[in-house]
């Protein structure tokens, strides 16, 4: 038996998407020397959170615990989300410290590679003439999903890697001996990105159910129940990062249901933006140039070159097939929010999953150009160029209120976004009809279209740029960073400042905090979903978290205490009066009646009581001064304030990414409050005997008897050690199903 030939579209797939992608992220790469940015998340958290677990994994006792992510936050809980299961992260561990700006462009092309190989696979399934299956692999990897989200990198992992889930049920319904390709590709999506595999689940429920209705019943539920099975083992598989993430989000209020009644339609202006994410090339979207000024939601689905139009031409075609019904069945639900939300198990509704949708799409596309005679493709070509012409003027000359105002916001970018969609059915159609049609003329006029779009796209975004030598400072600076004394934080929330070193900040830009972070921060109003930098708007609230250690250009007259070097600036370290991390305090009050004291008492507050759950008050009441027997004191200032915290502070601090520890020697039973978010994951002993680890205000609070002592906080994720031992099971009978496997192949082939 002869061994099938190597698929030589696929390597030209490869060979392809790789120019497409060498050209279009080369030429910025060159331009910047190598140091690859592009704005916004992408600088701020990208850069830093990969050299955080390039830190954390490589520094010879890697915890579960990261410092340098706001006042502390659990490291897999917080990086799982953005790379901590990505293979694109695990390749630049290979590379030396502090490098990854200089390897992210080139990771970047890596990523649309394997998204065109990835889709070609799946859409070759489809294709008599393979030739095109190239075609529409560059149409899924350079979409306009691709370049809406270019300022997101961890999206495109997510993108590069989906069309394998996709493959593996193709392939496990068709033969059960590839049903482990398909437990193989689960386990592969999941651990890559839990947020995003959820909406996979959903399309791959919503694929199965179109795809295959017209099977026998029998097979029908039977390869349900089978897809169940490889499912319940992949995951399985995955959940050493699932199970500890799972837990997070349940605890996370960015998670809970935020759809009602009134929001199951889009108004118009939302509704207009998802038909020219449809229609028109994917823009950045800080500054989109027309309807919305700004949206998060990764509004584009656009083909390169052809846009929308073989996809009409697709849906007009006679034959009426499970494709067409699951095209129609996503643009339905792409207009409605609550339809929408259902990818994100009805908390919110955004456009996160339509790079699913472009992957059919590119299956419709890939089937009309393999047999174009089949379809009314001019007319579709046509019938695309007249809507987009329709919704650019009507859009451009339209008054969308009282005042005349209108829903244009950059009329060049918007002129030229319809231009590029325009001039591709254009050439298609005269192509078509003067019988220029061929293959090697799709192709190359296709790469163009996703040279351009990529590219300009590229272009505006990192336009936003507007220091970028300050950037690469702040970077290189922050690597040097030292903790000078574990007490003490830098007072400052830059991100790649106090992410890329050994530092540690009072705030940070990520999503992925810990969830108690939240209800301190909503303690002093601040209830941002992805932020803890502002709190420097409450009076002493820098100074309560430790903020001793400033960062300075200049240091004036104050005590140099250590200086780094980014690029060619130098960077000073000073000090200022703040509070230790531990300390004791000699009052308690409840929540409620500390949401009741004014703003600016607030900081100056927690320097001297702790909040405590009203059903502890009793136990405490020999320990600490119930607010309500005795005013607070306000009079002395914030420095006496700070002063009594550091008499009162613990001894001998130490951390580490495991947690931390310390002595106490006080006279009398005290109540420690550490500005150290609470967990459930934290676990405390006192002389190596257990003691409750108490919540206050979200932050850790503990009661420890007169005396000298030794205290020691432990952190281990919640969920992660059995997340750990189910994937050690979980690929064990994985491994199992393997041996069995290669035994009946053997059996089979001896007969």
């Amino acid at each position: 038996m002869k061994k099938d030939r190597v698929d030589i579209y696929f390597i030209r797939t490869i060979l392809f998407s790789l120019i497409t992608a060498g050209i279009t992220f080369g030429y910025f790469i060159m331009k910047d020397k190598g140091f690859f940015t592009v704005v916004d998340d992408f600088n701020a958290q990208q850069l830093p959170f990969a050299t955080a677990v390039w830190n954390m994994l490589h520094s010879g006792d890697a915890g579960e615990w990261s410092w340098n992510i706001d006042l502390g936050s659990s490291f897999i809980n917080t990086f799982s989300f953005y790379n901590l299961g990505s293979p694109f992260i695990w390749l630049s561990l290979l590379a030396p410290r502090g490098v990854f700006p200089y390897l992210a462009g080139f990771l970047y092309i890596v990523k649309y590679v394997t998204a065109a190989a990835t889709a070609y696979l799946y859409l070759r399934l489809f294709l008599d003439k393979r030739q095109w299956g190239v075609i529409g692999a560059l149409l899924y990897a350079f979409s306009g999903y691709q370049t809406t989200n270019l300022e997101f990198f961890h999206f495109h992992d997510v993108v590069a890697l989906f069309p394998l889930l996709l493959l593996g049920l193709e392939l496990a319904m068709k033969d059960k001996k590839y049903r482990l390709f398909f437990v193989l590709t689960i386990f592969i999506n999941c651990l890559l990105n839990y947020f995003f595999f959820v909406g996979e689940v959903v399309f791959l429920i919503i694929y199965y159910l179109i795809r295959y209705r017209e099977l026998p019943i029998r097979q029908f539920v039977s390869g349900i129940l089978s897809c169940i099975l490889c499912g319940v083992l992949g995951v399985g598989m995955a959940a050493i990062l699932l199970f500890p993430n799972i837990l997070y989000v349940l605890g996370n209020s960015r998670s809970q249901n935020k759809l009602y009644l009134e929001n199951l339609a889009y108004d118009s202006a939302n509704l207009l933006h998802i038909i020219k994410g449809f229609l028109f090339p994917g823009e950045p979207m800080r500054e989109f140039s027309a309807i919305l000024q700004q949206n998060w939601k990764s509004t584009s689905a656009y083909l390169p070159f052809f846009g929308m139009s073989m996809v009409i031409a697709y849906l007009r075609g006679e034959k009426k097939t499970w494709l067409h019904r699951l095209l129609l069945i996503l643009g339905v639900i792409s207009l409605f929010p609550l339809s929408e939300s259902l990818f994100l198990m009805f908390s919110e509704a955004n456009q996160r999953w339509w790079y699913m949708f472009v992957l059919v799409m590119a299956v419709a596309t890939t089937k009309v150009l393999e047999n174009n005679e089949d379809y009314p493709v001019i007319k579709s070509s046509l019938l695309y160029g007249a809507a987009l012409t329709i919704f650019y003027f009507t859009v451009r000359l339209v008054k969308w209120n009282s005042n005349g105002d209108s829903a244009v916001y950059n009329l060049g970018r918007f002129t030229l976004f319809y231009l590029i969609a325009l001039i591709g059915p254009i050439i298609f159609v005269l192509l078509k009809r003067y019988n220029k049609m061929s293959y090697k003329a799709i192709l190359m006029l296709t790469m163009c279209g996703c040279i351009v779009t990529t590219g300009i796209t590229l272009h505006f975004y990192r336009s936003a740029n507007n220091n970028l030598e300050g950037y690469r400072e702040h970077f290189e600076a922050g690597l040097q960073l030292k903790t000078l004394n574990d007490q003490y934080r830098y007072n400052t929330s830059n991100n790649e400042m106090i992410i890329n070193g050994d530092a540690s900040g009072i705030g940070v830009f990520c999503s992925t905090i810990e969830n108690s972070s939240r209800k301190f921060n909503a303690l002093f109003g601040h209830y941002s979903g992805n932020s803890t930098q502002d709190r420097y708007s409450v009076p002493g609230l820098a100074e309560l978290l430790g903020g001793k250690y400033e960062i300075t250009r200049d240091s004036g007259d104050k005590e140099i205490l250590d200086s780094v070097t980014g690029r060619n600036a130098i960077f000073y370290i000073t000090e200022k009066s703040a509070c230790p991390i531990g300390f004791a305090v000699d009052y308690i009050l409840t929540e409620e009646e500390f949401m009741a004291i004014p703003q600016e008492q607030k900081a100056l507050t927690l320097m001297q009581a702790a909040i405590v759950d009203e059903s502890k008050l009793d136990e405490l009441e020999n320990i600490a001064t119930y607010v309500m027997d005795k005013s607070l004191d306000y009079e002395d200032g914030i420095d006496s304030l700070i002063e009594r915290t550091i008499t009162n502070k613990v001894n001998e601090f130490q951390r580490d990414s495991h947690g931390f520890k310390c002595t106490t020697s006080y006279t009398k039973n005290r109540l420690l409050y550490f500005t150290v978010p609470w967990s459930e994951g934290w676990k405390v002993t006192i002389d190596k005997t257990d003691a409750e680890v108490m919540e206050s205000g979200g932050m850790i609070a503990l009661i420890v008897p007169a005396g000298e002592h030794q205290v020691e906080f432990s952190y281990h994720t919640p969920g992660f050690q059995m997340g750990i031992l189910v994937s050690a099971i979980s690929f064990c009978i994985f491994i199992v199903f393997i041996v069995l496997n290669m035994k009946t192949k053997k059996k089979g082939t001896s007969k």
